[in-house]
């Protein structure tokens, strides 16, 4: 199992380059393009953690859903 401050030292070297060599028209069409609502992703955490059993994942995804409710219905809306 790989060390979860892999994952973050990963992340954070990716966001590097990224702003690095991309310009402002690239970044601005690619942020439209990854918009995503927490709770969409929570909605997802959930159901995949309710098909591999994973009690974490299911809760986490809850989490997410009821802290972006507010926005509820913006989810899984093409903008």
């Amino acid at each position: 199992m790989v060390h979860p401050l892999l994952f973050l030292a990963g992340g954070y070297l990716l966001a590097e380059i990224y702003k690095k060599y991309t310009t402002p028209a690239e970044k601005s069409r690619w942020e439209n393009y990854v918009n995503m609502h927490h709770g969409e992703a929570g909605a997802i955490m959930t159901g995949v953690g309710i098909l591999t059993k994973s009690p974490r994942l299911a809760t986490t995804g809850i989490g997410l859903m009821l802290h972006d409710r507010k926005d509820q219905n913006k989810w899984f809306k093409q903008r």
